[in-house]
């Protein structure tokens, strides 16, 4: 079911009127650059963080902390390990005043200590201020005792102060059992304008019960909107999103100056009408190319997977136009990439109207 003219123009206007209300929930400042506490942390965070996964560049990240941003996101295996190293090049002499998050998997003890010991070395610090376990997708994972006392082992010797996790799929039973265990303070969640209601509706439950919510994928992948060629939907998409109760910060991917001074201009400028004709145009140059990130095909699927990978490293590979990010995630879920490709009577109805088997044998040739 693709989302209509009527229900986005409602949605658009609704953010747009909650914008000039005053905020409440997310303790705003009123500087440039606003900071809102993440949740239980207490940490004072500015609502523009950076996504640091593809940049490869130091002086790039620093440019925008330079300018007011004080929250990192990264991760051990980004640009195939660099990235941690990047982003240590960048914090340094600065470190004191910013908030570090990088990422964990889940693995034995003895591989997860040594992994954050790795990133801890590679970014330069002593600790860092979240370690997120990477890409859950079930209660089942977040309640886990093993795994919650490793991390709290972890914390105890200093090697970081807050335990979160991350999710791309199944993300509101994600979020529903980090509100419920209460033993994470925080979920790094894909959200963005096209995003489903009741998602919306659980991460401001999530926020109710003192989890801090830190949003990627705000922007949907850098899609360019063809319909405007000359100008950027990806500033009314960033604002749409940190305009909805209980989001405390985004973390866009940021891979030049010019991407940080657009992100900083729209959290600058002030909110009108035009949004909304952004992101119509935007929203109607997306079907069949971007996922909402609804989760509706896994359980749409009768293997279970749905179509989320497949739309991901599509939005990687046509969206971020990464081919590098698009090979190294597009090999980690190959297997369900090719379950989706050698599907016959594929029984997913994609929301946005993406051909997932298509796009399976797309991506099948492209690593090959």
């Amino acid at each position: 079911m693709q989302i209509q003219r009527r229900e986005l123009l409602k949605g658009a206007v609704a953010s747009l009127t909650a914008f000039m209300a005053p905020r409440l929930s997310c303790a705003e400042s009123s500087d440039p650059l606003p900071k809102r506490t993440l949740g239980r942390t207490g940490l004072q965070v500015a609502v523009l963080g950076y996504g640091a996964m593809q940049v490869s560049d130091p002086a790039i990240i620093r440019h925008g902390l330079d300018q007011g941003i004080n929250y990192i996101d990264t991760a051990d295996c980004y640009l195939g390990g660099r990235n941690e190293k990047v982003v240590g090049k960048a914090v340094k002499g600065v470190r004191e005043r910013l908030v570090i998050a990088t990422k964990v998997h889940i693995a034995k003890e003895s591989r997860m200590i040594k992994s954050v010991s790795k990133s801890l070395a590679s970014l330069g610090v002593k600790k860092v201020d979240l370690m997120q376990l990477h890409g859950l997708s079930s209660k089942e994972q977040v309640v886990r005792k093993d795994i919650q006392q490793t991390m709290r082992q972890m914390k105890q010797e200093g090697m970081f102060d807050f335990s979160a996790v991350t999710t791309h799929s199944n993300q509101i039973e994600v979020l529903e059992a980090v509100a419920e265990d209460g033993f994470y303070d925080a979920v790094l969640v894909a959200v963005n304008f096209r995003s489903p209601a009741n998602l919306y509706k659980a991460i401001k439950q999530a926020s109710d019960a003192g989890v801090g919510i830190i949003a990627m994928k705000t922007q949907n992948g850098g899609f360019e909107d063809k319909a405007w060629p000359e100008l950027t939907p990806h500033q009314a998409a960033l604002r749409y999103v940190l305009d909805q109760p209980g989001i405390h910060l985004a973390v866009p991917g940021m891979l030049s100056r010019k991407m940080v001074n657009e992100n900083l201009e729209a959290i600058a400028r002030k909110r009108d009408l035009s949004d909304i004709l952004h992101l119509e145009n935007y929203q109607t140059d997306l079907l069949g190319k971007a996922c909402s990130f609804c989760s509706g095909c896994i359980d749409q699927c009768r293997f279970g997977i749905g179509g989320m990978d497949v739309a991901r490293i599509q939005m990687y590979l046509e969206g971020y136009r990464d081919s590098e990010l698009a090979v190294s995630k597009g090999r980690e879920v190959a297997a369900k990439v090719r379950l989706c490709n050698d599907c016959e009577g594929c029984s997913v109805n994609c929301s946005q109207g993406i051909d997932i088997k298509r796009s399976a044998q797309r991506i099948l040739r492209f690593l090959s």
